[in-house]
């Protein structure tokens, strides 16, 4: 290997074949970088820490490279891997957490994933989540445990303790690949269950059960990373060196004359040596005799760290670099620091870089080889099927062409006439540039072969995030990015100097462009919002918003943590744990009834059980709904399904405009799952026949909360009609009652903020049992306006302003007599403040409803997990018990003196917590944190002593801290609204008459 040329690249990137596009995947500390390094380094390429540098679009003034987005790193390589050159277009993304989505980015780019794992640490979450991702995107992964040098240095391990590590980690490794397999198989043997199952419903004759799960007839030794299949390297990039078994097996092959063959079954595994029988035999742990690995492997890479690091025995060195026939340089070997004599003796016996490229030519795939299962999933959003899209799609994409396409930068230019008018979110445009990504580099090419990776320019007003570029209008978009780290942490942005604003919009336009998980929100107040996956996400993005696309000082306010709103079952004991009495009881209601004192009593009724009635302001209109905690397995069902939930409104929405529509049967089937599921958890009499009568999902129509039709005698098109083959949908539509769609963006409106502060709501069902519509409120001319015409977005967004301008228009005008005649203009005009109001009292019955009910704030949570030696554990304890963090469970890693301890800590605790805990600890512990969920904090922020134990035990004021209390304050602080506190405007000081002595 020598220094890459860019005519060395060109011509080999017309070899697809020879071409490995891959991508370096690991936790944040288990050595990706280095790793990296050594391989770039190795190009004769001076590497410039690659990891996470280049993520975001070129901040140089030319216009054509501004365009190029660049997610993560990337930079090609050339390897001559015997008599054959690779190209190596190799892309290293950041190992943070809070970059993950960058990791889908970069595995959405490549066919193959180098997974790199501590030799000490093991298996991380991060690790099982980067896993997880290759595993979604069908790319195959090989594994590099790093970082053994720390078995040596710092662990002490002999070579046998240190055998039996790595074969743990392994074990570790392939568990998570084994639980992805094995969830897959399952499904694959439901769906097959499914159709054997409608097959035998046709047949008649016996009955045959089959209690198999398909695992035992399922081949999935090519799954798992084994030393003996070469898909593992193991490797301390610190120090320069790595190996395969393979390197291992020619070496003993040319010494020992033993078959390689022999040799790479039995170098790793329970084998040792018979020196009087010249045999390999099986036994060796039974036997207490050395493996093959620690005799002929680790017993040598540990006798050259103990000469060169631990007694420094110059004697010796020189004798093992005469045997492995190395030579260094004299200032290597006089070198103070033994790490650098190491380094030179490793990089030149066993270089990391051939045993790493090697492995990677060897056993990850071309573009030429991608799975037609990839293709097929890549192409098949939503309700979309595959076998349904045209045939220069469809049939292009399965099938292998002729020949080598060649994008050139005049191509993906059309005009607009070439563009189908019915593809929504379509554009056409044309490739100013291609460019190979070099590091930090750009070298401009004229034309690009495909298979390979590139940097595009021109696409700056084009493409907001991500698009799928293709010279035909019939290729559909592909499946949006899997994306494990969701955006929670948001924060307002402000130019220093108000003159500077539309440098901070241009600036925030390019962020958002570049960053495929921060978002840009303008808020109504006209704030500037930037919503960021975590602490460290949000630090990144504020840097490069100064340095790199603003350009300006920025004015930056606290993080604005989000947090939801539900209901719960009335307590049964009270906060001192007594069980409530009817006293209790009756305060809540009276609370209640407190709370909406100065409304109109005549337009609004609460009864005891909860159930509120509100009319509207000219009494033509009655509605009625109560709230309902949902059980918390159908609440993370419904936010785990949210995209599948759009889609079944997509499906919805096209039956009810008349549109005939193609769903995939995979798609069908989810839907029918989700609604199995729906029916499972939603058991008892108060939930008897529910599914079937679910008016919507909420907010935005996808969100976790569910609308529930109790309307006595009013039969509505079920929002699983999809499923429903019989009755033609033009029949089902027309049974939808007038208004009904004002009734849904109510809904909508009220769980789209909350009436504790504002938030959104979450596992609340709002039961409609009442709506009465007098018969002067109807619209009387049906064909001037349809209701299923209106715009469900618009109407839910412009629903307030239009209740406040047309109420009083309806409140002053008398009803018009059904048999007047009026002109089309005059009924459209008595319509819309009809619907308007509507949507205002739904939204406000929601919000009486909800506060009928114990209300309780939720807080979104971090799980966390902190690797600690036992000297500081007392102390990562006490950071996360005053941070309202709390322990799942700790345990203590196998073989290591290192303790694991799993926690969740409120998203709204956790910034400044990684510091804290590296401080405290001196740096021997660090914190991972990912959000995982949402949690009801247990404190009602309305609470108050009703009982006299209550009284007793908290005083009459009670004014202890209240978490709940606080956070919603806090809240309704920063959103400008009223906050009920205790302000002391005159007071004094007591003073002491004697002084202490």
């Amino acid at each position: 290997m020598g220094h890459t040329s860019l005519d060395k690249i060109i011509a080999l990137q017309r070899n697809p074949a020879n071409i490995r596009n891959l991508c370096i995947l690991a936790h944040v500390d288990h050595g990706k970088t280095t790793l990296a390094d050594c391989l770039v380094a190795s190009n004769g390429i001076i590497s410039s820490r690659l990891a996470g540098k280049l993520r975001y679009l070129d901040s140089r003034e030319d216009e054509q490279i501004r365009g190029i987005t660049m997610k993560s790193s990337a930079i090609s390589l050339h390897y001559r891997n015997g008599d054959q050159e690779y190209l190596l277009n190799l892309i290293d993304s950041p190992g943070h957490v809070d970059f993950s989505s960058e990791v889908s980015t970069a595995v959405r780019l490549c066919d193959g994933a180098i997974v790199v794992v501590d030799a000490v640490e093991g298996v991380c979450p991060q690790t099982q989540v980067v896993l997880r991702q290759a595993w979604l995107e069908n790319i195959r992964p090989v594994l590099v445990i790093n970082k053994i040098d720390r078995l040596i240095v710092e662990l002490k391990f002999t070579s046998q303790e240190a055998y039996t590590h790595l074969q743990k980690i392994l074990e570790q490794v392939n568990a998570v690949t084994g639980t992805l397999f094995t969830s897959k198989v399952l499904e694959e043997r439901a769906e097959k269950k499914k159709e054997e199952e409608t097959e035998s419903e046709t047949l008649s004759g016996e009955q045959v059960y089959d209690w198999s799960a398909g695992l035992e007839d399922t081949d999935d030794s090519h799954l798992y990373f084994s030393p003996d299949q070469g898909n593992v390297v193991f490797a301390s990039a610190i120090d320069g060196w790595g190996f395969r078994i393979q390197q291992f097996a020619q070496i003993y092959r040319q010494k020992m004359g033993i078959k390689a063959e022999v040799l790479l079954k039995t170098l790793w595994g329970d084998f040792y040596l018979n020196a009087k029988a010249k045999k390999i035999m099986k036994g060796a742990q039974a036997k207490g005799k050395k493996p093959l690995f620690v005799q002929f492997v680790l017993d040598n890479i540990w006798s050259l760290y103990d000469a060169v690091i631990t007694r420094r025995d110059k004697e010796k060195v020189e004798k093992v670099m005469a045997s492995l026939g190395v030579k260094v340089m004299t200032r290597d070997s006089r070198h103070s620091d033994p790490k650098v004599l190491l380094s030179a003796i490793c990089s030149q016996w066993l270089p990391v870089s051939q045993a790493v490229l090697s492995m990677v030519c060897e056993k990850l795939p071309s573009p030429l080889d991608i799975a037609t299962e990839r293709v097929e999933k890549l192409l098949s959003v939503g309700a979309r099927r595959f076998d349904l899209l045209p045939e220069q799609t469809s049939s292009g994409s399965s099938k292998p062409r002729p020949g080598i396409p060649i994008i050139t930068s005049e191509q993906l230019g059309c005009s607009a006439s070439d563009c189908a008018p019915e593809v929504p979110h379509l554009s056409c445009c044309s490739m100013e540039s291609i460019y190979l990504l070099m590091g930090r580099e750009l070298e401009e090419l004229e034309e690009v072969p495909a298979g390979n990776v590139l940097g595009v320019g021109g696409l700056e007003e084009y493409v907001l995030k991500s698009a799928t570029l293709s010279t035909s209008p019939a290729c559909p978009p592909f499946i949006p990015l899997n994306f494990e780290a969701a955006p929670i942490v948001r924060v307002a942005i402000e130019p220093k100097h108000p003159s500077e604003m539309p440098k901070l919009v241009r600036g925030m336009r390019l962020l958002n462009q570049a960053d495929p998980c921060a978002e840009v929100l303008i808020q109504e107040t006209g704030e500037h919002v930037l919503v960021t996956a975590g602490e460290v996400h949000l630090q990144r993005c504020l840097d490069d918003l100064r340095d790199r696309f603003a350009k300006i000082k920025i004015s930056v306010s606290e993080p604005i943590i989000p947090f939801r709103e539900t209901v719960v079952r009335p307590p049964k004991v009270d906060m001192v744990n007594e069980e409530l009495g009817k006293q209790q009881k009756v305060a809540i209601i009276h609370q209640v009834k407190e709370a909406s004192q100065g409304r109109s009593s005549d337009t609004l009724h609460v009864d005891p059980t909860g159930l509120v009635t509100l009319n509207t302001p000219n009494k033509l209109t009655t509605v009625s709904v109560r709230a309902i905690p949902l059980p918390a397995e159908v609440t993370c069902l419904l936010e785990s399904s949210s995209e599948l939930i759009r889609t079944l409104e997509q499906i919805n929405m096209s039956l009810r405009e008349g549109k005939s529509l193609d769903i995939s049967l995979k798609t069908l089937e989810s839907i029918a799952g989700l609604k199995a599921q729906l029916e499972t958890l939603l058991q008892g009499r108060k939930w008897r026949n529910a599914v079937e009568r679910i008016w919507a999902f909420g907010p935005r129509r996808y969100g976790p909360n569910i609308l529930l039709n109790n309307v006595e005698g009013y039969q509505r098109p079920s929002v699983w009609q999809c499923l429903d083959r019989v009755g033609e949908v033009g029949a089902q539509a027309a049974l939808l009652r007038d208004f009904d769609n004002s009734i849904i963006s109510g809904f909508q409106l009220a769980t789209l903020s909350g009436p504790m502060c504002e938030e959104p709501l979450m596992g609340v069902c709002v039961s409609v049992e009442r709506w009465d519509i007098q018969a002067s409120a109807a619209p009387q001319n049906q064909d001037s306006l349809d209701e299923d015409s209106v715009s469900h977005e618009a109407l839910a967004n412009s629903a307030v302003e239009g209740s406040r301008e047309t109420c009083a228009k309806v409140e002053g005008t008398e009803a018009v007599p059904s048999q007047t005649k009026r002109r089309p203009e005059a009924a459209s005009a008595d319509y819309r403040p009809v619907s308007g109001q509507l949507i205002a009292i739904m939204k406000e019955a929601c919000r009486h409803a909800f506060q009928a009910q114990p209300q309780r704030l939720m807080a979104a949570m971090y799980t966390c997990e902190v690797m600690a030696t036992a000297e500081v554990l007392g102390r990562v304890y006490g950071v996360l018990g005053k941070r309202e963090g709390r322990v799942l469970h700790e345990e203590m890693k196998e073989g290591t003196d290192m303790f694991i301890i799993k926690a969740v800590l409120p998203v709204a605790e956790s910034f400044g917590f990684a510091d804290e805990i590296r401080k405290r600890t001196s740096g021997l512990a660090s914190p991972q944190l990912v959000f995982s969920h949402w949690e009801v904090i247990s404190s009602d922020p309305h609470w108050v002593p009703t009982t006299e134990e209550e009284y007793l035990h908290f005083g009459e004021k009670a004014d202890s801290t209240n978490q709940a209390l606080k956070y919603m304050n806090a809240v309704r602080r920063r959103k400008g609204l009223y906050v009920e506190e205790k302000i002391v405007e005159h007071a004094e000081k007591q003073r002491t008459l004697s002084k202490n002595k």
